[in-house]
């Protein structure tokens, strides 16, 4: 079997595969055996000598290749503590030999508290960012896992970024609750915002932190925060996109990013944006992030032969479909209402996803390198209908607003059932999976849904809200009622009805 990322202590221990079932796996329950979940964090963001540990510990080595960290007055022949990763609840000590030939002795087991200087709300609020929150915008174990080994170490050293967390917890415990109504309007909520915010103009003036991926991670966490909250106001989650991408171009600079930046967490960042500016040029009824110039396609989008064209486990869906979701964005930005898109480039477009589902239909998806190792047949088959659900709320988006098509064409139609025909297969499985990315190919649909593919639509959103409490799926539903209710008729595509109504909003 192979090993588990995401599992439980007794099968990664053991290196077996778990199903992941909480609060006791299947192997557990077989063996009548206690099942236990934990997470071991790893202190990246910064390197560890800038670090407020790193200031008061010195690196020890007792042996070649061999070292401990320990405290900077420490004698190398007296026992000292070490640090190393640190779980949310404890951690084992090991002590150094007091002769080079001597292995290290054991020694009593002593708690180290990563959040000691946080109160006990706040410690709650991160520890369910790590069991729950965090699982929200992830599609399997190994990005969960990922994101919080990267996130959390950074947070607790950047005040921003740690209340933007918790906000975001605060937001999926509020839901939890059966309050994602008052979201918006909770106080304890927008007094984490507010601070997050405060901390993050003086982080921003400061030369120290300015460019950082401190602050990339704070524009993102707090994008996501108004985003998952339901923001339907201009220039709420769109000014945080717009600042994340002022935050990259100035860290990148002349030489590419600042040097002091982490290569995963560099990726991790380039990925995320790139993911929430195609999917807002897919969705919105705002001008693309980034200007229109760099989004417009005027020939079909082919995958580089030297670079396979990767399915994002981030995104869901493949890099090629990407740049198609920013050319449908920028091609409908540029065109006067109730016109057709320039034919020409609408038929680049369309041959471009056409293209890139008959390549899926051929050969199997390519991830990127080490992500499918992680991965079992039926995640990998869940992220291939994930895809295809994306290629075809393109395709319906090219038809809707770019040549004008009524709903009811049939091409219309044939996507909108693909998109609930692979939704339903993906469906809510034990761990998580592709699942949690489908809010926006079943909005898209729903749009567009007639008869009874409405209410397959509305039971599948209700069934990924249940899922995820995610309040922003609640309110995509919503707004799909209203939509349904008072489109003017069945030319009045979703972006302009978002234009009539004065409000901005993504499905994400």
């Amino acid at each position: 079997m192979s090993r588990s990322f995401g599992g439980c202590k007794r099968c990664k221990s053991r290196r077996q595969k778990c199903d992941e079932e909480r609060p006791t796996c299947g192997r557990c329950k077989s063996a009548g055996t206690q099942c236990r979940y934990a997470m071991q964090l790893q202190w990246g963001g910064r390197a560890f000598s800038r670090s407020r540990f790193g200031a008061c510990m010195q690196k020890l080595e007792y042996s070649p290749g061999e070292f401990i960290y320990t405290t900077a007055t420490a004698s190398p022949t007296t026992p000292t503590t070490p640090i190393s990763p640190v779980s949310p609840t404890a951690v084992t000590t090991i002590t150094a030999p007091s002769t080079p030939l001597t292995p290290p002795a054991i020694t009593l087991p002593k708690s180290v508290d990563p959040f000691s200087s946080l109160n006990t709300n706040q410690k709650s609020l991160l520890h369910h960012f790590l069991s729950d929150a965090s699982q929200i915008t992830a599609c399997h174990s190994g990005m969960q896992q990922e994101i919080c080994r990267m996130l959390v170490p950074m947070a607790l050293q950047t005040p921003s970024l740690l209340y933007a967390t918790m906000a975001l917890s605060a937001i999926h415990i509020q839901a939890l609750n059966n309050q994602t109504e008052n979201v918006k309007s909770a106080p304890d909520i927008a007094r984490l915002m507010a601070m997050s915010l405060e901390h993050f103009r003086k982080e921003l003036q400061s030369p120290g932190t300015r460019g950082t991926d401190a602050l990339l991670a704070t524009a993102r966490t707090l994008c996501l925060a108004e985003i998952h909250s339901g923001a339907i106001q201009p220039n709420s989650w769109r000014a945080h996109i717009e600042g994340a991408q002022a935050l990259m171009i100035a860290a990148r600079g002349k030489d590419g990013w600042a040097p002091d930046s982490s290569e995963g967490f560099r990726r991790y960042l380039d990925r995320w944006y790139r993911s929430i500016v195609s999917l807002t040029a897919l969705t919105g009824n705002g001008p693309p992030i980034g200007g229109v110039t760099c989004q417009t396609i005027s020939t079909p989008v082919s995958p580089n032969l030297d670079t396979p064209d990767y399915l994002d486990d981030y995104w869901g869906f493949t890099v090629s479909l990407s740049a198609v979701f920013r050319g449908i964005g920028a091609a409908a930005w540029q065109t006067p209402p109730d016109q057709p898109a320039d034919a020409e480039e609408v038929t680049a477009l369309e041959s471009s996803v056409l293209e890139l589902i008959d390549e899926g239909e051929r050969v199997p998806p390519t991830f990127y390198p080490g992500v499918a190792e992680g991965l079992s047949n039926d995640h990998i088959v869940r992220f291939t209908m994930c895809n295809v659900a994306f290629q075809h709320s393109a395709l319906i988006q090219i038809e809707r607003r770019l040549r004008r098509a009524p709903a009811s064409s049939p091409a219309v139609q044939r996507s909108v059932k693909k998109i609930i025909e692979c939704t339903e297969q993906i469906g809510p499985s034990p761990g998580l999976s592709p699942w949690t990315m489908l809010t926006t190919p079943l909005f898209i649909a729903g749009c567009e849904a007639q008869g009874y593919d409405r209410d397959r639509v509305r039971q599948l959103l209700t069934q990924l809200y249940n899922t995820i409490r995610v309040p922003n799926v609640l309110q995509s539903l919503k707004f799909l009622e209203e939509y349904w209710a008072h489109q003017l008729d069945e030319n009045e595509s979703w972006n302009r009805f978002l234009d009539r109504m004065r409000f901005d909003f993504i499905p994400y």
